[in-house]
């Protein structure tokens, strides 16, 4: 396995803020996630954990400490309600006092959220989806490595796809074994 962009540990790898009308989207990439192996902050695999909590309190110490990136799924919602401004003031705050990249916005929509900037690099969905969004966190996260280009000859996207595509199906297999057989695995 890679190593992570940073040495600092994060209870969660991925913290997801969204609004309750774009859940959907939160959910396809949760799940996804999930599967592989990513820790990942979504209120409905928490609930157990949010139950009878400070949320105002225990939401901003999710979104300003515990993980690694705050994906943003940005829609005219999004700008609209409370927790959600709650969420990404407590993620700007992070980011401001850091210099990597923390806050990763996925547009759902053209709506312009305050203090993210218009430069930030960003997703849209569409055309991303879940799983496309999901293998770009998996290589940011440094779970896997971003295709290789070919120095001889010319690669096409078509060859890129293919060699990430087919990355990304040997990690959820070894995800899918248990440690004793990953092992096992790797050294195949």
């Amino acid at each position: 396995m890679l190593a992570m962009t940073s040495d600092r540990s994060y209870e969660f790898e991925v913290a997801l803020s969204f609004a309750s009308e774009d859940r959907s989207h939160a959910s396809k990439l949760a799940n996804i996630l999930r599967r592989r192996g990513v820790k990942v902050f979504f209120d409905e695999y928490e609930r157990h954990t949010l139950w009878g909590k400070n949320l105002y309190t225990h939401l901003s110490e999710i979104y300003q400490n515990k993980a690694r990136y705050c994906v943003m799924f940005i829609s005219q919602h999004y700008a609209t309600k409370l927790w959600t401004n709650h969420e990404r003031e407590a993620a700007q705050a992070r980011a401001f006092l850091e210099h990597e990249e923390y806050i990763l916005p996925v547009r759902l929509e053209d709506t312009q959220i305050p203090g993210i900037s218009p430069t930030i690099g960003y997703l849209s969905c569409p055309p991303e989806t879940a799983k496309t969004i999901a293998d770009a966190l998996v290589i940011k996260l440094g779970k896997i490595a971003p295709p290789r280009v070919r120095k001889v000859g010319r690669s096409t996207s078509e060859d890129s796809i293919k060699y990430h595509t087919e990355m990304l199906a040997a990690y959820e297999q070894v995800v899918q074994l248990n440690p004793k057989d990953a092992y096992t695995y790797i050294l195949k």
